[in-house]
């Protein structure tokens, strides 16, 4: 097996999955910051990813920087700017352009997609040889297990689907302008107390992000 050729290979099928998995997609994009160097791309989102790149502004930089994520439009395109986690350096983010306002299914489909490109993305860069970024993109991966803790809290409170319990978490993150992975761990702590244990260390979120998930959780229960 070739296995330079694999690692973006499979991140390609990966990303044109997705696309082909929302109506009226126009291209999907993933891009490492604090750099933007592209991963991989499909349709127009090479070129709206770097034209954001060099502009320094934009949805995929906002995402970047506040690490949330982050709807708007470019290039006569809707995009939807998810970021994950990738260590100390900065985010990965995965950028969906669509050709109307993101609906809660196209929000599912990226969610149920991100953690599989995530991987893919961490394949590329081992076979690579870049390790360090390899151990992160794995992390980046581990995170979505608190994310998932939150969103089955709000799905076992509200009778929700995935979809509509990520939607909770991205609308509170976003309102409260705090990272979605630091709403989620906060709302596991302070509804459940623990996170499941992965073995891993775990930096505890900032106050925003509690205060926000207290109120989310409020808002369940009034």
């Amino acid at each position: 097996m070739d296995h330079v050729k694999f690692g973006p290979e499979l991140l390609s099928r990966l990303m044109e999955h997705l696309c082909s998995q929302l109506h009226g997609c126009r291209g999907v994009g993933l891009s490492v910051w604090p750099d933007g160097a592209l991963l991989s791309a499909v349709g127009v989102a090479e070129q709206l990813d770097q034209a954001q790149v060099d502009g320094a502004c934009g949805p995929l930089v906002d995402a970047s920087r506040d690490e949330r994520q982050v709807t708007g439009e470019v290039g006569g395109c809707h995009v939807v700017a998810v970021p994950g986690s990738w260590g100390d350096g900065g985010p990965v983010v995965l950028t969906v352009y669509l050709d109307h306002e993101p609906h809660a299914e196209d929000l599912k489909a990226i969610e149920e997609t991100e953690p599989l490109v995530a991987t893919a993305a961490a394949v590329v860069e081992f076979c690579s040889g870049e390790v360090l970024r390899a151990d992160q993109m794995v992390r980046m991966v581990q995170h979505r297990r608190y994310i998932e803790q939150a969103k089955g809290l709000l799905m076992a409170s509200r009778l929700c689907t995935p979809g509509e319990a990520f939607e909770l978490l991205v609308r509170a993150s976003q309102h409260a302008n705090a990272k979605l992975r630091d709403v989620a761990i906060a709302l596991v702590l302070v509804v459940g107390g623990e996170l499941e244990d992965n073995g891993d260390e775990v930096t505890l979120p900032p106050q925003i992000a509690y205060d926000t998930a207290r109120r989310l959780w409020g808002a369940l229960h009034v």
